[in-house]
């Protein structure tokens, strides 16, 4: 096959195209994975090409540009073709290396007949090697391109200002033929990569995603704040803990903007790193009570939705925070223990909050924090039960939400607070 019919490079010749770059392909593995990182780069958000219609022009050609990489990859896997760095394209058998001094001499095959099986393979012809070539297989190729180009997935494939329509159906063929070519059933599985370096394209795809996630830079790649946490989903126990330092600061960063779905993003990925990294990694460092009193500023707000993912978070995080006495009968400030904290701060807000959706919302959780407590609850008594009379008596729908869980509130204050 000629250099120029080869589909691996006649793929990655089309991405510089795209660019507007010269048609010349990668010679090695380190230029493969320059030419798809940048190749990403060029087709995501940012402070010079903004979500206008420059880079809603860009988004559908790098969304075909890479389906084409990608059958071209698969056809290749399939075929056990390989392209060279010399522009020399090969089947089969690797040819050698040739040294410098033989550089413009042919270089033959080992063997004449090789067997497949029980038939026998016709010799491949002498190939001329312009140097010491480096061998670009379809597994190297994919390798290079499986984080930029799950990450071009992720950026367009959500309704966004940057996205359109036919981008984001692009993307998903983009994505269900990325998974095809490395023959995983899941994005789970295909960040997990292989045993002998579990989670490489996870730690790629953090590498391109670090300098857009900076308190300085964040704000001109809106797309790196939708696809951080896309990815961060997919990572489970045991493997987040290796990534904890870097993915803690995105997670606390997003938390603490001022944009309402951004706080929301930001929860739900610290609630997912509380989940997912054991607890002594997250008490080292007091991480565990960063996120602590990052949650606990998020009690003040009258949002509906965040407190609606606060309040969970806060009760997986509490067995986190928790420190049992150092020995039998020491005693303990009541004040110390963040549960304590919380509840005198939701029984604040319970007496004084008058929104039906925010009243059903408290009264969901407090049976949960009251199992928390256990006994402990004794020491909110007097006003646990203000706040149990209060809501029985007022009407609230049909359905009767708040006062059914407050009743259910009653239940366990008799379950656990008996002796008062």
């Amino acid at each position: 096959m000629a250099a120029a019919e080869h589909p691996l490079e006649r793929a990655l010749v089309g991405v510089c195209a795209c660019m507007g770059r010269p048609p010349i392909p990668p010679r090695s593995r380190a230029a493969c994975v320059e030419l798809l990182q940048s190749f990403f780069l060029w087709a995501s958000p940012s402070a010079e090409s903004g979500c206008g219609e420059e880079i809603l022009a860009r988004g559908s050609p790098a969304m075909r540009a890479s389906l084409v990489l990608t059958e071209a990859v698969k056809a290749v896997s399939r075929g056990g073709g390989q392209v060279t760095g010399a522009g020399t394209a090969e089947e089969g058998p690797e040819l050698k290396s040739q040294t410098a001094e033989e550089s413009g001499k042919s270089n033959l095959v080992k063997g004449d007949v090789e067997k497949t099986g029980n038939k026998d393979v016709a010799p491949t012809p002498k190939v001329k090697a312009l140097s010491a070539p480096v061998v670009l297989d379809a597994q190297c190729v994919l390798d290079c391109a499986t984080a930029p180009l799950l990450l071009l997935c992720g950026v367009h494939i959500q309704e966004a200002a940057w996205s359109d329509p036919q981008a984001r159906c692009l993307s998903n063929q983009l994505l269900l033929s990325l998974l095809d070519a490395a023959h995983c059933p899941s994005v789970t599985e295909l960040l997990r990569g292989s045993p002998e370096e579990p989670y490489s394209p996870y730690r790629a795809a953090l590498g391109l995603l670090g300098p857009r996630l900076r308190k300085d830079t964040w704000p001109s790649h809106p797309d790196a704040s939708l696809v951080f946490p896309w990815l961060l989903f997919q990572v489970p126990r045991p493997f987040l803990s290796e990534y904890l330092s870097r993915v803690m600061p995105p997670s606390l960063l997003l938390s603490d903007d001022y944009k309402l779905k951004n706080k929301i993003l930001g929860v739900r990925c610290l609630h997912h790193i509380v989940k997912n990294v054991p607890a002594a990694e997250l008490r080292q460092y007091n991480r565990a009570l960063v996120v602590y009193h990052a949650l606990r500023n998020h009690l003040y707000s009258t949002e509906h939705d965040l407190i609606e993912v606060v309040l969970p978070c806060l009760l997986d995080l509490f067995p986190i925070l928790h420190k049992p006495p150092p020995a039998l009968g020491a005693y303990k400030k009541d004040a110390e223990d963040p549960a304590d904290q919380v509840m005198q701060l939701l029984l604040t807000h319970m007496e004084m909050e008058h929104r039906i959706n925010l009243r059903r919302l408290y009264a969901r959780t407090l049976p949960a924090f009251q199992e928390r407590l256990g006994v402990g609850i004794v020491r909110h008594l007097k006003r646990l039960l203000q706040v149990i009379v209060g809501y029985l008596e007022v009407y609230d729908g049909p359905a009767e939400a708040a006062r059914l869980s407050i009743l259910e509130t009653l239940q366990g204050t008799i379950k656990y607070a008996w002796p008062r």
